[in-house]
């Protein structure tokens, strides 16, 4: 069963893996898809699909795109419907907590704002809020581009290397799980505590 799924892994489609990465992240931060599911472990998954160092950056490339656009897209909802955005069914269900946490991030510096695509759920939020509190788009941007180019590009990479590692050698399945985990909650606790 074990081989199976290291086989069906790294059976899968590229363009498909690609097709989907693009849709997926640009929902993620446009229309708040990553509030139900984190992009973080689709990034891991799409990794560990990679079979070269090629089809890992093109995964790398791709995500990046998507982040551009998603995070465009998620800027331009936030100027026009901010405020309904916050007050309607999503914004409660986001809840006040979370929406007060992304506004003080625009009250720190670029580098929280780049930080921010390393925690899970606030990073959908966050082109929403930088354009509801009238962040201009150029700044906005060139610090979600660096944040979205370093969670994308880290998340691929330990997910290639996992998926590597299991193919070679299946008996490492739940060492490597176990590691890559490890390695994700490591960054998700530094993210934080460089935010706090």
């Amino acid at each position: 069963m074990l081989n199976d799924l290291l086989d069906g892994l790294a059976r899968q489609d590229t363009g498909m893996v690609l097709a989907l990465l693009l849709v997926f992240l640009t929902l993620d931060a446009s229309v708040g898809v990553g509030l139900v599911t984190p992009g973080d472990a689709l990034l891991l998954v799409a990794g560990a699909t990679a079979g070269s160092a090629g089809e890992a950056l093109a995964l790398i490339g791709v995500g990046v795109l998507a982040c551009f656009a998603g995070a465009s897209g998620g800027h331009w909802l936030g100027r026009r419907y901010g405020p309904r955005l916050r007050r309607g069914r999503l914004g409660r269900r986001v809840g006040e907590r979370r929406w007060a946490r992304a506004e003080r991030l625009f009250e720190r510096s670029g580098w929280a704002l780049a930080l921010a695509y390393f925690l899970p759920v606030l990073h959908a939020l966050t082109p929403a809020v930088a354009g509801a509190v009238g962040m201009p788009y150029r700044r906005f941007m060139a610090w979600a581009m660096l944040g979205s180019t370093a969670w994308v590009s880290t998340y691929v990479t330990l997910g290639a290397l996992a998926g590597d590692v299991m193919r070679r050698h299946a008996g490492l399945l739940l060492p490597v799980a176990a590691a890559a985990v490890i390695a994700v909650v490591g960054i998700t606790a530094a993210a934080r505590r460089a935010l706090k």
